[in-house]
């Protein structure tokens, strides 16, 4: 098992999700911006995005559920957290897909392997070595002038892994990794605190050194610098906001939020945590749009599963098969995609997956990168569009 705490390192390339990846396009190519927001420990999407028309969620429910006179209704049929209220905004303004029951056949509910999958792009039975986008961003990097293909900004790599020249960690510009609570404490966690490029590129390679130089001097460069509150999350995308306004173009941003791994005593940490996100991302979105990039930007979050529909003893949640997710964009269609089962007539109280994450990423490479044909194509699901 891989450990998305440890240092950066390369694995060697054995099993290739991206065989051969498909010529880019050369009409529409641009500086597309794609933003991943982590929500570390699994959220629970039943009190993220709410049943309207079902009763039976409060006898799932009896003490976590949240009140019917603090849900925001978005729809007819469905309602977010009370704390949501930028992305319900968004929502309204034609701004964010919700997409719902995201999850693959044969659920690993282990937090690590079940990361492991999401971010390789596999499913319960494999896995593949590399990040889902690292083939993609090494081809992609070569039609456009680029910093670096891709950065995170917490202390999790492993959305990278694989990735040699042009994946930074925010080490590399002088930035200190956002300590993400740990999802499992039973797991032990790396301490190494070196998540820039590989030393031994950087020591190696001086052409790589004087890219980093160049991007550093452009980044201490920005006048009106942005800070948000938001925690840890504003944190991570004030410094995404910044690197954006100075000129610098990177792809790919990964950030994170945690710990969602809510066993106990949910009901305040969901919502602090669902305060910390929506407040996070409502200050991104003012940014981005002041800078003038807005339209070029897809945020998108993800998670390693969902939770159980039942409260447990606890007053929590425990790890669950499916969930909801939010993509937001100057350029998105906005809308719900998917509908819960009936509550009532759960299999082993779980919310069973309906549309499988990979279309997610299928939208994305298509949808804003402009790549038609891409590795994910057989998980095209019409209804994202």
């Amino acid at each position: 098992m891989i450990n998305s705490r440890r240092e950066f390192l390369s694995l060697a390339a054995h099993t290739f999700l991206f065989s051969s990846f498909p010529t880019l396009a050369k009409s529409k190519i641009n500086q597309k911006i794609l933003i991943l927001v982590e929500l570390q420990g699994a959220n629970d999407g039943l009190n993220t995005v709410i049943p309207l028309n079902q009763d039976y969620y409060y006898r799932l429910r009896p003490t976590i559920g949240i009140e019917k006179n603090r849900i925001l209704n978005i729809s007819n049929n469905n309602g977010l957290h009370y704390r949501l209220k930028n992305i319900a905004k968004y929502y309204e303004n034609g701004n964010v897909k919700i997409i719902q029951n995201l999850g693959y056949p044969h659920a690993v509910l282990s937090h690590f392997r079940s990361i492991d999958i999401w971010e390789t792009g596999g499913d319960g039975k494999k896995q593949f070595r590399n990040g889902w986008l690292v083939d993609f961003l090494n081809t992609y990097s070569k039609k456009l002038d680029v910093d670096a293909k891709g950065m995170f900004l917490d202390n999790s790599n492993s959305i990278f892994r694989g990735g040699l020249e042009g994946f930074l960690g925010p080490n590399s510009i002088g930035l200190a990794p956002e300590e993400i609570e740990v999802r499992d404490t039973i797991v032990p966690v790396d301490d190494r605190k070196n998540f820039g490029l590989l030393n031994e590129i950087l020591n190696k390679r001086t052409q790589n050194s004087n890219l980093l130089k160049k991007l550093i001097s452009k980044f201490s460069k920005v006048k009106n610098r942005y800070s948000f509150g938001g925690g840890q999350l504003g944190s991570q995308l004030s410094n995404v906001c910044n690197l954006i306004a100075s000129g610098i173009y990177i792809p790919v941003y990964k950030v994170a939020l945690g710990s969602f791994d809510t066993h106990n005593n949910q009901q305040n940490t969901h919502s602090r945590l669902l305060r910390d996100l929506d407040k996070s991302l409502g200050s991104t979105v003012n940014a981005l749009k002041e800078i003038g990039v807005w339209n070029d930007i897809l945020i998108m979050t993800y998670s390693e599963f969902g939770r159980r529909a039942n409260e447990n003893g606890s007053r929590g949640t425990d790890h669950g098969m499916a969930a909801p997710h939010f993509v937001l964009g100057g350029n998105v269609s906005g809308g719900i995609i998917g509908e819960y089962n009936d509550l009532s007539k759960l299999w082993n109280n779980n919310i069973n997956y309906k549309i499988d994450y990979r279309s997610l990423y299928e939208f994305v490479l298509r949808n804003h990168f402009d790549i038609t044909n891409n590795p994910f194509s057989k998980f095209k699901n019409s209804n994202i569009i």
